[in-house]
């Protein structure tokens, strides 16, 4: 299991910051970032931190988690320390999680689900839920997947109450497996209401369906709206059709509606749909309407999907997009754009050489990204990353 270890770092005028991102550790100048140098050399580097919440009922043991995570209830909770739980089991039980769950920037690890449990929460009704990292989360396996032939999602099964709130979430080395069509994905794999999702990292994740609607963030929605910014995906998302980066099938329900600020998912993100349509955002939008608006998108991975039924930014009924862009610099791993057939960014917006993306490039051509704040230009991969601390 791969750690991340914490940087606080204070120094003068200028500094280099070590930012834990995923399996690597990248460095990266931050100069910007310096508050109060002066001619004296002192100063201060702002590195990012995590709100703290002490309201509600404190949980600092993994047995306080497990009786949390298997209520319904709809109080507040917050975490105290890291817990590494490998022991702990979570049964089968269809408990509505609607309160506030403050993370407090700590870590839940080591959870292996295999009992047919379809999340580590069941599902989330009118829930807040911020602040948190979950590392080495794994639901269901590969040779069982899910044994409930159900939603299926890291943090939780299904999304079914309205404004539920998910918020400053880090997912690492984390998977799970289903073999249902309602969904898998590491949020949610299912979702009928409306739901913001903010501020979410994913690295090193893996989603597989033994049949349809496999997302990075949410597997399928029906009934929902979907308002989602600040996305960092690394990881692979794989079902037989519907396999998106961050939604993987949007139904053809007239309540759906789907607004992406903000997103990049990166080269080693592999996008499978073993039958037909997958999408770098989303993988099957069956829902022709002019309220879907993806801005400011950033896409480069592996697509793959029989009959060329795949594109950079989704497939099936084209989605409204501004400012989308794709990269392609190693065609071995990826099918030809050019032969896709799903909605994809304009061929002026295809970046062909991985060192073209400077720090300038992403200014002039992704700004919002560049100076929303919660993000940071990684030299090691040419790519804007979300800021481990948030």
């Amino acid at each position: 299991m791969t750690k991340y270890p914490k940087f606080t770092l204070i120094c003068a005028t200028t500094c280099f910051v070590m930012a834990a991102l995923g399996t690597k550790i990248s460095l990266a100048y931050w100069a910007s970032a310096v508050n109060g140098a002066n001619a004296n050399n002192n100063g201060t580097v702002n590195t990012g931190t995590w709100d703290r919440y002490t309201t509600g009922t404190a949980i600092s043991t993994c047995s306080g988690l497990r009786s949390f995570l298997q209520s319904t209830t709809s109080s507040t909770y917050h975490l105290t320390t890291d817990l590494s739980c490998p022991t702990t089991n979570l049964t089968n039980s269809s408990k509505t999680f609607s309160g506030t769950f403050y993370g407090n920037g700590f870590t839940i690890s080591d959870i292996s689900i295999t009992s047919g449990r379809v999340g580590l929460f069941y599902s989330l009704s009118g829930a807040t839920i911020q602040n948190l990292i979950l590392d080495n989360i794994n639901i269901g396996t590969s040779s069982t997947y899910s044994r409930v032939n159900n939603y299926t999602g890291i943090l939780a099964g299904r999304i079914n109450g309205a404004n539920t709130v998910i918020q400053k979430i880090r997912i690492y080395n984390s998977s799970a497996y289903c073999r249902n069509s309602y969904g898998i994905g590491a949020i949610a794999g299912y979702a009928t209401r409306s739901t913001t999702i903010s501020n979410v990292m994913l690295q090193n994740v893996k989603l597989d369906s033994s049949s349809s609607s496999c997302g990075g963030l949410i597997g399928r929605i029906n009934g929902a709206s979907l308002d989602i910014s600040d996305i960092y995906v690394e990881g692979t998302m794989k079902a037989t059709q519907g396999s998106g980066g961050l939604i993987g099938t949007v139904d053809n329900n007239s309540s759906n509606v789907v607004v992406v600020n903000r997103a990049v998912v990166y080269g080693n993100t592999n996008i499978q749909a073993t039958s037909y349509y997958a999408g770098g955002i989303v993988g099957n939008n069956q829902r022709n309407s002019s309220s879907h608006q993806l801005t400011d998108i950033f896409f480069t991975g592996t697509l793959d999907s029989t009959s060329n039924r795949a594109g950079t930014i989704s497939n099936n009924v084209a989605m409204n997009f501004t400012n989308a862009w794709a990269a392609q610099w190693d065609s071995s791993t990826i099918a030809s754009y050019s032969s896709m057939t799903g909605a994809s960014a304009p061929a002026s917006n295809y970046i062909n050489s991985i060192s073209n993306l400077t720090e300038v490039w992403w200014n002039n051509s992704l700004p919002t990204i560049a100076t929303s704040g919660r993000w940071i230009h990684d030299i090691a991969t040419y790519l804007f990353e979300l800021k481990p601390k948030v």
